[in-house]
C-alpha cells in the first residue's frame, strides 16, 4: 500500500470514539452548530459554549472562549512539531498534517469538541441542547394527546367505545352485491 494511503498511526492507535470524533473534524461532518442546524436537527448554529454567531469547526480550534487553555497547548504544540503558528494554518491543514495528529487527538480528548452537549440533568447522555429540547418538546405533545384522548375516551353509562368507524354509505352498497 502506497505510504499516502496508508492510515494514521496514531489516530489508529486511539479509541475508537476519539478516533471517529477526529475523522468527523477532518471531513467537517462533526457535531458542531453548523453541521447540526444544516442537516436541520438545530434550529441554528449557534456556539452552545459561547453564544458566537456560528460555532464552527474553526472556532472550535482557535477561538472559542470555553477551550481557550486548551487551545493554546494545542497551538504551543503544532508551533513545536510544524513549525508554523495558529494563524499559518488552515485547519483542513491542520488536521491533513501527520505531525499534528497526537497533538489534536489530545486536544479533543482533552475537550468536548465533536461530541453533543449533556445538560445538567442529564449529564450521562450525549445529546445535544436542541435534541434534548425537541425530546422533552414532542413528549409534553404526547402527554397532551393521551390528555385529550382519555378526557374524549371517557364513556358515560350506556356508552360503548367504537374500535371501528362505521362503513362509508357508498361501500355499502358494494358489500350488498
Amino acid at each position: 500500500m502506497p505510504q499516502s494511503q496508508k492510515p494514521d498511526s496514531a489516530v489508529a492507535g486511539s479509541s475508537k470514539r476519539l478516533a471517529s470524533r477526529f475523522y468527523q473534524l477532518k471531513s467537517g461532518r462533526c457535531l458542531s452548530g453548523q453541521c447540526l442546524h444544516w442537516t436541520k436537527k438545530c434550529p441554528t448554529a449557534q456556539c452552545w459554549w459561547c453564544r458566537c454567531q456560528k460555532q464552527t469547526r474553526d472556532h472550535l480550534v482557535r477561538v472559542c472562549p470555553e477551550w481557550k487553555g486548551q487551545q493554546e497547548i494545542l497551538w504551543t504544540e503544532v508551533l513545536k512539531e510544524s513549525g508554523r503558528r495558529k494563524h499559518q494554518f488552515a485547519i483542513r491543514d491542520l488536521l491533513a498534517d501527520k505531525r499534528c495528529s497526537q497533538t489534536v487527538l489530545d486536544f479533543l480528548s482533552a475537550t468536548d469538541v465533536g461530541r453533543l452537549v449533556p445538560t445538567a440533568g442529564d449529564a450521562g447522555s450525549e445529546m445535544s441542547q436542541c435534541e434534548l429540547r425537541e425530546c422533552r418538546e414532542r413528549e409534553e405533545e404526547r402527554r397532551a394527546e393521551a390528555g385529550e384522548l382519555g378526557a374524549a375516551g371517557e364513556l358515560g353509562a350506556g356508552e360503548e367505545l367504537l374500535l371501528f368507524l362505521p362503513t362509508p354509505f357508498f361501500m355499502e352498497s358494494a358489500d350488498d352485491e
